[in-house]
Parts: structure tokens; sequence; C-alpha cells
């Protein structure tokens, strides 16, 4: 008797923990429908996270208006300066962002100030001022492109894709080919190629119009520092009326010298969208970098012009 006593009590226990896990079956199967985010802790669809979020325990789960929030805290922490191969390679100041205050030189692959090129022309040197190269011609230079991409550099891959993509150089237009090494270049961390990409999807002329694509392009360029990136997101952001975002983009790139920011933000001031503090600190952070930029060869060159630099 007191086995079947214990049986029974051992097939009741076995039916309750069949029920238990049948109910824990149905929670767990509502619950899939439904998850926490780790940073905002709410309880949101499934459909609210990446394919990857999902896959990830919930402390470090993240929905996608978190995700977005973090993506857009790094983009505005990251490129608030300038990198150092925007620096002249003589005479080691930020380089305008005028890019006819100075000329980039195939042979070595830098830009040099027009400071720096008046610098040497007053001396009677006309080869390259940086690596005292002579100055090639288009067939030259086209030679002198390629052995630079055959030892893995960046730029002459971003160069030759712009040449390409404009047919110069005695090259046949093929943008297709020119997207390939832009995206190459872009690959291997170079800034331009990321901004040049951007226009192209934005602008939509030689290749089907991709804001997406543009933006994802303009973002990476802005966090390695380039100044026009970052402007044009401003512009986005601003025309999407998102002003608050286009304000923190139009105050670090006027910061870095960009005067239609400056001008932007004058605007967002003028309509009460941004206070006089705001104006005042991107205009002292503009004069500042406008300081930086200058030098006396560079002044005298910029009344010159780089046609009269050019034919001394």
């Amino acid at each position: 008797n007191i086995a079947g006593v214990k049986l029974s009590q051992c097939r009741l226990e076995w039916a309750n923990l069949a029920t238990d896990n049948e109910s824990c079956g149905k929670r767990s199967l509502n619950s899939d429908n439904m998850k926490i985010c780790g940073a905002c802790v709410r309880e949101l669809p499934d459909g609210s996270y990446s394919e990857e979020q999902r896959a990830r325990r919930q402390s470090i789960r993240r929905c996608e208006e978190c995700v977005a929030a973090g993506n857009q805290l790094v983009l505005m922490k990251k490129g608030r300066t300038r990198p150092e191969e925007d620096d002249c390679p003589i005479c080691q100041l930020p380089l305008p962002l005028d890019m006819m205050e100075s000329s980039f030189r195939m042979c070595c692959m830098k830009r040099v100030c027009n400071g720096c090129t008046l610098a040497t022309r007053k001396r009677g040197m006309r080869d390259c001022p940086f690596c005292r190269a002579p100055t090639p011609d288009e067939s030259q230079a086209l030679v002198m492109i390629r052995k630079r991409i055959d030892r893995g550099d960046p730029m002459a891959i971003c160069n030759l894709g712009a040449k390409y993509c404009f047919g110069l150089y005695g090259l046949e237009k093929n943008v297709t080919r020119g997207l390939e090494l832009y995206e190459r270049a872009a690959e291997l961390g170079v800034k331009e190629a990321h901004y040049n990409l951007g226009v192209m999807y934005a602008e939509g002329k030689d290749v089907e119009k991709d804001t997406a694509k543009a933006v994802r392009h303009y973002e990476a360029a802005a966090m390695c520092g380039d100044v026009s990136a970052r402007y044009n997101l401003g512009c986005k952001e601003g025309k999407a009326g998102n002003t608050a975002i286009a304000l923190q983009h139009w105050m670090i790139s006027a910061k870095l010298g960009h005067d239609h920011s400056l001008n932007g933000i004058k605007k967002l001031f003028l309509a009460g969208l941004a206070t006089k503090d705001d104006y005042a600190s991107a205009l002292r952070g503009h004069q500042s970098a406008i300081k930086e930029l200058s030098s006396p060869d560079r002044d005298e060159a910029k009344a010159l012009g780089c046609d009269m630099i050019n034919h001394m």
C-alpha cells in the first residue's frame, strides 16, 4: 500500500511537471514575439531589433531606436578635428578648405598649399615642392598613379577612380570602374573616397540616386574629419526639419573653418532656432580655425591666384 501511494504521488508530480513545462512553453512562445531592450528596458516586438541584436542576450540587446541613438552619439563625437593627413606636408599647417588654394601632386600623392608652392617658385624651382620630382604630363602622371597603386597607395586608388569617373588623362569615362576604385579606397579609410561616393549617390547623375548610401558615406567621411561631408549632413537634417541635429553638425564644421556652416548657424539664430551662445561659440571657433590656416605665404598666394603662381 505504501508503495502504491508513493507511485501515485510520483505520477502526480510528473503530471504537474508536464503541465508546468507546457505552460512554460506557451509563455516562451508568446515571449518570442516580445523582447526587452537592454538600454531603454522596454518590451518591444521582435521586429524592433535587427537579426544581430535579436541573437544577443538581454543585457546587451538594443532596439533599433537605441542603436540609432548610439550611432548618432558616435557620429557627433568623432571627426571634431581634422586629421594629420589634412596638413600641408611642407609647412605642416592645416590645408585650406578651398581646393583652389592648394594643389594635388601625382608624383607623391600629396596635396601642397599654394603658399609653399609660391615659396619654391620664388627660389626658381618648378618641380614638386615636396618630393622634387619633375612635373609630369598627363601620360606620365597616369603611369605614376598606376605605380603607386601597385604599391598599395589608397590615395592613388581614389585618384584613379576620379579619373575614370570624369574621363580624364586620356581615359574613357567609366563610372562603374570609378565606383569600384572609390569603394576600394573607402574600405582602406580614404575619407575623400567616402565623400565622393556620397556626392555621387546624393546627386544621382551617373549612378542611381540612393540617399541611404549617400548618408552612410557622408557619415563615414565626417567621422574621419571631412568638413564638407559634415556640412552636407547638416543640410540634409535641416531640410528634413531636424534643426537641432543640423545645428550640431554645423557647429562642428564651423569650428573647423567652414564658412557655409557658420552662415547656416547664423540663419538658424536669426530664425530663433539657435541661441546667441551657439552663434557666438561658432563664430569664435571659426575665427580661430581661420587664423590657424593663415600664413604670410598663403596670404600672398591667395592675392596672386593659382594661375599667376603656375606661370611664375
